[in-house]
């Protein structure tokens, strides 16, 4: 399954579907953010099968995000991304951008 991204409201969106290997190049490419909020929150209740290259995702959009002095806040982690987060030891990266 494609993830999708949707704009919910104003600095608000949502994410769903699968992030891995096959699926996260088209929101490297298609991911339209809007950084130049001072926060943005992106609920991940809906995603589905992670692998390390949609942790990778993430963590891109934390590097955005910092670059663009926005807080962005990652709301609504599932339980097998939270593990993952764990296993690889990104807690501290993805986990200050948790709201």
């Amino acid at each position: 399954m494609k993830p999708e991204l949707k704009r919910e409201s104003a600095g608000s969106y949502s994410l769903s579907g699968a992030l891995n290997f096959e699926t996260v190049a088209s929101l490297y490419d298609d991911a339209d953010i809007d950084m130049t909020e001072r926060e943005v929150s992106v609920s991940l209740r809906e995603v589905r099968d992670v692998d390390s290259a949609g942790l990778a995702l993430l963590v891109e959009w934390c590097r955005q995000a910092e670059q663009h002095e926005c807080r962005l806040q990652l709301q609504g982690i599932p339980p097998h991304l939270q593990n993952l987060i764990d296993v690889m030891g990104l807690k501290d990266i993805l986990n200050r951008a948790e709201g």
